[in-house]
């Protein structure tokens, strides 16, 4: 379950500064990063910035410890900026520029090839670096039981080099006369199960053997990241999983990113109408945020919590029936939550009427990293709490913003 969120807090926020607004609770964040270093005592825990880049978010989890997994060379550039130490940095992404390769490798990031044809430009590239790392992503075609559009791991998906192919790049690698730092890959996300981490174990303790045996040790064994909740009971089952396959924790590396933030963070949005549809026997609330602030619902089918922080006019529903939450996009699927009332008592539905506001809970990973402009939406400010106190981190869009793009 979610922790129950500062309701005081988040009230302040939302009237400091602002509809739609997202929060992200720093101390919550770390937290859950130490217990995936509690859980795997010596490995490199890079979180995956692409959950949620908040600059402040970054800056806490650096300076306590954390590496980042990066994709682009923007967010290499933010992972920098956060004082990410280079051995700390891991660029993975099946469509990394040549540009964002010499990039990473100056950064003195660890840049992992996801395909035969960008291991060759890797180790050209790498040829005139010192001490270049570089490591292989694999393929390990495994079912994990997860969205089609998050089962990364799938044999017919586009990210890594599949496991046919690794005695082939072994091959290019030693010929390159580089070393190999590591061999991983990411199985999928929003996993509620360790299974799939105990088979992908297995598969990338197999994959060290052999480049062993071809004369490459890696020195790093990657899981990638995926897990869906990071809380004690889930973070010990990934360690009994992945121990019996690979029980050198100091080894590894995992990369979680949606794990470590989305239940520290929250979507805070007023509802601005009430559209009524009794002859189908619901309502809909609609709010001031939208699939433009939260895409997942819409993308992945995701449930998000809903929690009630300012109550608003007394909500009139004719019939009674289903109330769902709805954004103001001109895009039918925008709809944040279905059936409220099973997030919220009668009580607190009856004042969920215009002017309330409303926190959707899980909404620190994917939410402002997603955020688009469509239909002309300014993109929210994003608020960090701290040491119980909340502070801006980055302000609201302005249309000048957009406007100083133009030519």
């Amino acid at each position: 379950m979610p922790p129950v969120h500062p309701g005081a807090l988040l009230a302040d926020a939302a009237a400091r500064w602002g509809t739609p607004l997202y929060v992200t609770d720093l101390d919550a964040a770390a937290a859950r990063l130490h217990g995936y270093a509690d859980a795997f005592p010596g490995a490199l825990i890079a979180y995956a910035v692409k959950a949620n880049p908040d600059p402040q978010l970054l800056r806490r989890l650096v300076a306590e410890g954390a590496g980042v997994e990066v994709v682009t060379a923007v967010e290499l550039a933010l992972a920098r900026r956060a004082g990410c130490p280079p051995e700390r940095l891991v660029m993975n992404g099946v469509g990394k520029r040549d540009e964002e390769i010499r990039l990473a490798l100056e950064a003195g990031a660890l840049v992992n090839a996801e395909s035969l044809h960008e291991l060759g430009v890797l180790l050209r590239t790498a040829a005139g670096h010192d001490a270049p790392r570089i490591g292989l992503r694999l393929n390990p075609a495994l079912d994990a039981e997860t969205h089609p559009h998050l089962a990364t791991g799938a044999g017919g998906s586009k990210f890594g080099i599949p496991l046919a192919q690794l005695p082939q790049a072994l091959r290019l690698v030693r010929e390159a006369g580089i070393g190999l730092e590591s061999v991983g890959a990411h199985v999928g996300s929003a996993l509620e199960s360790a299974e799939p981490y105990a088979a992908l174990a297995e598969r990338l303790a197999e994959a060290a053997a052999i480049a062993s045996a071809a004369g490459l040790p890696p020195a790093r064994i990657d899981l990638g990241g995926g897990l869906l909740v990071a809380d004690d009971a889930a973070l010990d089952a990934l360690a009994d999983a992945v121990r019996s396959h690979l029980p050198d924790a100091a080894r590894l590396i995992l990369e979680p990113g949606r794990s470590v933030v989305a239940d520290a963070g929250w979507l805070l949005t007023r509802v601005v109408r009430v559209q009524p549809r009794p002859a189908e026997g619901l309502a809909y609330l609609v709010a001031d945020a939208g699939m433009t602030e939260l895409i997942r619902p819409m993308l992945y089918g995701a449930t998000h919590p809903v929690s009630l922080v300012v109550p608003g006019a007394r909500l009139e529903v004719d019939g009674g029936g289903e109330v769902h939450l709805a954004g103001p996009i001109c895009e039918a699927g925008d709809i944040l939550v279905r059936c409220l009332e099973r997030s919220l008592t009668a009580e607190e539905l009856a004042g969920a009427g215009p002017g309330a506001v409303l926190a959707i809970g899980r909404a620190g990973a994917y939410g402002a990293a997603m955020a688009s402009v469509y239909n002309g939406r300014l993109r929210p400010a994003e608020v960090v709490l701290e040491a119980g106190e909340a502070r801006l981190s980055r302000r609201r869009e302005t249309l000048d913003d957009l406007l100083s793009r133009d030519a």
